[in-house]
C-alpha cells in the first residue's frame, strides 16, 4: 500500500525550512588567515561555528581544537590562536608525540608556512 504523507511542494518547503533552521545553529565557514605575524595558511581550512544560546563555540575538528566566545568574529579569533598554540606545542614536542597528535602535525605542517 503506496501512502503519501506529504507532497512534493510540501516536501520542498520543510527541507527548506529545516535547513534555514540548521544554518542558524550551525554552520561552517573557510578561514584564509590564522591573524599571526609569524605564520599563514597555504590553503583554507574548514571550521564549524555552532551557535548556543549566548556563546559562539568555533572547532576545528581535524586537530580537536576549539574556542568559544560572546560573538562569531572572537570565537574564531580565538579558534586561531588555539591552532597556532597547537602547532607550536606539536613542533616543540616533535620526539615525543603519539600516533594522532603526529597526523595533527604532519597535517599542520602542510598547511601553514612560516612567514
Amino acid at each position: 500500500m503506496n501512502q503519501i504523507i506529504l507532497t512534493s511542494d510540501q516536501y520542498h518547503e520543510l527541507a527548506k525550512q529545516l535547513i534555514y533552521s540548521m544554518s542558524k545553529q550551525h554552520r561552517i565557514v573557510a578561514i584564509n588567515d590564522l591573524k599571526h605575524i609569524k605564520y599563514r595558511l597555504t590553503a583554507p581550512i574548514f571550521v564549524a561555528l555552532e551557535f548556543e544560546s549566548d556563546k559562539v563555540i568555533a572547532s576545528f575538528d581535524d586537530i580537536e581544537a576549539f574556542a568559544y566566545a560572546d560573538t562569531e568574529y572572537e570565537a574564531l579569533a580565538q579558534l586561531c590562536e588555539e591552532i597556532v598554540q597547537i602547532y607550536e606545542d606539536l613542533r616543540e614536542d616533535r620526539d615525543n608525540l603519539g600516533a594522532m597528535p603526529s597526523k595533527w602535525l604532519s597535517y599542520l605542517e602542510e598547511i601553514i608556512e612560516c612567514r
